[in-house]
């Protein structure tokens, strides 16, 4: 374990001295400690499904309505490389989403808390006025909602991809984005046969201070 340690130190301190000149600019490797910070408004579309096989009778226990939502969020933009970022995101979704059983409706995930670490790679250097991306990684939601009135659900993982459009304005990017979350894990708290995946699509709008 210290040997790996060691190396890893090696590394890192490489990296945060290593910079490559190239045509005439220096694309620096350095890492910004300090992240430039920013906030997120959106609009989203719930997709949760139910992923178990069907029973014998052909029923699922659980039927899921999903509906339109918004969200907002705040995040970082760590500088790794010019054309490469970590964004750690914290965002609310506020959802209109039921689930029927036994007929009776209850909302489902009216208020979840997404915490996600995106890697971002910009399709070129940031000096660009336009500059498309793409970004991945993974999501942690955390539901915030009243289980007597709502459907009882628990912390679940997505798998999250991105493609937007950095626009720099004068004060400040302004990043509109298309995100899709895959549900990996199953978001239903109940014990049972029947699970639900909460995956989700949202238009946001990022704005970076510069």
């Amino acid at each position: 374990m210290k040997r790996i340690c060691s190396v890893l130190s090696m590394l890192l301190l490489t990296s945060l001295a290593y910079s490559q000149n190239s045509n005439g600019s220096d694309e620096s490797l350095i890492i910004t400690i300090k992240p430039e910070l920013g906030f997120s408004l959106g609009a989203d579309y719930s997709m949760v499904q139910n992923f178990t096989q069907k029973d014998t009778f052909g029923i699922y226990p659980t039927t899921v309505n999903n509906a339109p939502g918004f969200r907002m969020g705040i995040f970082g933009d760590i500088k790794i490389q010019k054309r490469f970022t970590l964004m750690p995101k914290f965002e609310l979704s506020l959802n209109n989403s039921t689930a029927e059983e036994n007929n009776v409706v209850y909302s489902l995930n009216p208020a979840v808390l997404d915490f996600m670490l995106h890697g971002k790679f910009n399709f070129s250097k940031r000096p660009n006025k336009v500059n498309a991306y793409c970004a991945f990684g993974p999501g942690l939601s955390m539901p915030i909602s009243d289980e007597d009135e709502s459907f009882p659900t628990k912390r679940a993982w997505t798998g999250d991809a991105t493609i937007g459009v950095d626009i720099e304005l004068d004060r400040f990017y302004l990043s509109p984005e298309f995100r899709y979350g895959y549900g990996l894990t199953n978001i239903s708290e109940r014990e049972s046969w029947e699970g639900l995946r909460g995956s989700y699509l949202s238009l946001n709008l990022l704005f970076t201070r510069k």
